[in-house]
């Protein structure tokens, strides 16, 4: 009995093999006529289908088209790989969004008194956007109002300071100028055309040419005994581009003291810890802002809010009272000493006069540092030894 069960079971098995084969040998020759009669089809010239909509080339399953094999390619799990390439480009997870920084607000400047004292700001691009900070850091100070006069494109290296300087001199001339304050020499980064030839930049005659261009715009800001107040150029970025604003800010700042004005040195407020450029750094409120527009030169709202403020502390030195730092009520009181600045002080005798004691002993240390102006000689473990230890 089980032997002979064992038989039939092996002969039912072997007739459903030969059934699965007759099926699949069916199916495969159908699938490959309709492959066939499709590629024809493709080949030939454009037809339609039976709904009239045209046959499309495989795998394109996203269209309205028709295509014979569009089932299978969905059984077999084809897809189409720009409908994929195209939901990936929509993938809102994978776009990068960059922080924004704070837009300029709006300004809203209290009423100037009808005398109130002018803040003249001149030079290129850079002095707008001095402006634009100043403004704001007096926006509250009603004795106090600031104009400016800027050529985005002016420098003292191209065209020299003809047109810049009669301007200035006719305002200076025509209102009330407490103070100039300047912010130029972003684009004087060329030679100079001299009466003689051209002058090569960072050559013997560049550097006179331009201290004679310098010391020209500070005679046109003081005409009428102006005071002016310099700010130097910020360092920008690029190691090349940092070099020649250096030498720059170098010529000018010789000229500047020579012809007592007041020189704003901003080139270490806006480097790194290790005195390389960056665009970020503390606002004036102490917050990490990104201080550097993108082209490595100008500023963004919170860097304009920064330079202006370490241009603030100059020109407090010569308002006084009047500043955005100012200490109302006490400016005629000698028990308050104002560290803002007053333009002048109460004090009529100078220090070290002829009834100072303790004068310098010649061919002391004392005399030598104060007198002659040579340094103190090196101490093993003092601040100021700097000998290389070998």
């Amino acid at each position: 009995m089980i032997k002979g069960h064992s038989t039939e079971a092996g002969s039912a098995w072997r007739g459903m093999h030969c059934v699965c084969r007759r099926t699949a040998g069916r199916l495969l020759a159908v699938f490959l006529a309709v492959l066939v009669a499709g590629s024809l089809g493709l080949a030939s010239s454009p037809v339609s289908a039976q709904d009239g909509r045209p046959i499309v080339r495989p795998g394109d399953t996203t269209g309205s088209g028709f295509h014979p094999l569009t089932p299978l390619f969905r059984l077999f799990g084809v897809e189409n790989r720009r409908q994929r390439v195209r939901m990936k480009e929509r993938n809102p997870r994978e776009r990068i969004q960059q922080p924004r920084e704070p837009a300029r607000p709006v300004i809203v400047e209290v009423p100037k008194e009808a005398d109130a004292r002018v803040v003249l700001v001149v030079g290129d691009s850079l002095a707008g956007e001095l402006a634009e900070g100043l403004e704001a850091t007096y926006s509250e100070v009603a004795s106090v109002r600031v104009d400016s006069l800027v050529l985005d494109d002016v420098g003292l290296a191209g065209g020299g300071t003809g047109d810049l300087g009669d301007r200035i001199r006719g305002i200076v001339q025509g209102r009330k100028v407490a103070v100039v304050v300047a912010l130029i020499g972003s684009h004087d980064v060329s030679d100079i055309e001299t009466a003689t030839g051209t002058a090569g930049f960072r050559s013997e005659e560049w550097n006179a040419a331009y201290d004679r261009r310098v010391g020209a715009l500070i005679a046109a800001a003081r005409a009428q005994r102006t005071p002016m107040v310099w700010v130097g150029l910020p360092p920008p970025k690029g190691q090349a581009r940092r070099a020649d604003f250096s030498h720059i800010n170098t010529v000018a700042k010789q000229r500047v003291d020579a012809s007592n004005a007041i020189y704003v040195d901003v080139w270490d407020v806006f480097l790194d810890e290790n005195g390389g450029y960056t665009s970020y750094g503390p606002d004036v409120e102490g917050t990490r802002r990104r201080l550097r527009s993108g082209d490595g030169i100008g500023f963004t709202w919170p860097g304009r809010r920064k330079i202006a403020f370490f241009a603030e502390r100059s020109i407090a030195r010569i308002l006084g009272s009047s500043g955005a730092f100012a200490f109302e009520g006490v400016e005629d009181d000698p028990n308050f000493i104002v560290l803002t600045g007053r333009q002048g002080a109460p004090e009529t005798v100078l220090a070290g006069g002829e009834d100072a004691r303790n004068e310098p002993v010649a061919d002391t240390p004392q005399y030598r540092l104060i007198v002659q102006g040579a340094p103190l000689a090196p101490a093993n473990g003092r601040v100021d030894d700097f000998r290389q230890v070998e």
